[in-house]
């Protein structure tokens, strides 16, 4: 996994489309013509990175928005982004 925030940022707005629906997103991988649903959760992770949020800024979001374990949250990340990284370079 990429961990130049910067360039993946920008990569992934050229990467995806993400349309948010109630109880999470359509994300649309422009290369492959794919149509992932996710959850609200994987929503406030990939839109923060398409709006030049870090990883970390995205977790404390949810931990705080959620009141949940930020090492839950931290580690649900980690695996959210290893699964979308088999759609996209992240």
């Amino acid at each position: 996994m990429q961990t130049d925030d910067t360039m993946a940022n920008t990569s992934l707005k050229d990467q995806i489309s993400l349309y948010p629906k109630e109880g999470g997103a359509i994300v649309f991988v422009n290369d492959t013509g794919e149509y992932l649903q996710i959850n609200e959760i994987g929503r406030i992770i990939l839109d923060g990175l398409m709006h030049g949020k870090t990883v970390e800024d995205c977790t404390n979001e949810i931990a705080e928005e959620y009141r949940a374990d930020r090492q839950i949250i931290v580690r649900d990340t980690e695996r959210f982004l290893a699964d979308m990284g088999k759609h996209v370079r992240l």
